[in-house]
């Protein structure tokens, strides 16, 4: 009798041929590939005061000496008292506004204005044609009926990062 030999099939074989090659390439790949080398710390260069001039500011020493006559228009007023004699502050006058923004769009505007209804805030938007057919809606505060109120407005429009401009309506 014949014995029949086992043999494997071609797929083994080359399957085997296959993940031999890609071991001898990766190892290949480990002996080119250097670990990293850490580099020495720079020497710092000793410096000199010859190698390079170090600026000197002199206005500094100048500007104490200065003085600027500014114009009389432009001193500031000492403040007056605002308060009766009764201890109330003195109402404003009802043409102090302050303005929010100017947008282009009504959607822009109705943004904004909800942000500061959300503030509690009382808000009204202004539709203005600057000129013929350039129209911008403002969106405003106001008038405040008294100095405490519009100062309330401006510290909450101010600490939501809320530009303003404040308007004195003639």
């Amino acid at each position: 009798m014949a014995k029949k030999k086992s043999q494997a099939p071609a797929w083994v074989w080359l399957f085997t041929g296959i993940v031999t090659g890609l071991f001898i390439a990766f190892l290949y790949h480990l002996a080119g590939v250097r670990p990293p080398t850490r580099p020495e710390p720079a020497k710092k260069p000793v410096a000199t005061r010859e190698s390079k001039p170090q600026p000197k500011y002199d206005f500094y020493n100048m500007l104490p000496d200065k003085k600027v006559a500014q114009p009389e228009s432009t001193r500031a007023k000492p403040a007056q008292a605002d308060t009766k004699p009764d201890g109330k502050s003195d109402p404003i006058p009802s043409q102090t506004i302050l303005q929010t923004g100017a947008f282009r769009t009504q959607a822009e505007a109705d943004h904004r204005r909800a942000e500061l209804i959300l503030l509690g805030l009382d808000v009204k938007v202004q539709k203005v044609e600057t000129k013929p057919g350039d129209i911008w809606h403002r969106v405003q505060l106001g008038p405040f009926e008294s100095e405490e109120k519009l100062k309330n407005a401006k510290t909450m429009l101010a600490d939501n990062h809320i530009e303003y401009m404040l308007v004195r309506l003639k």
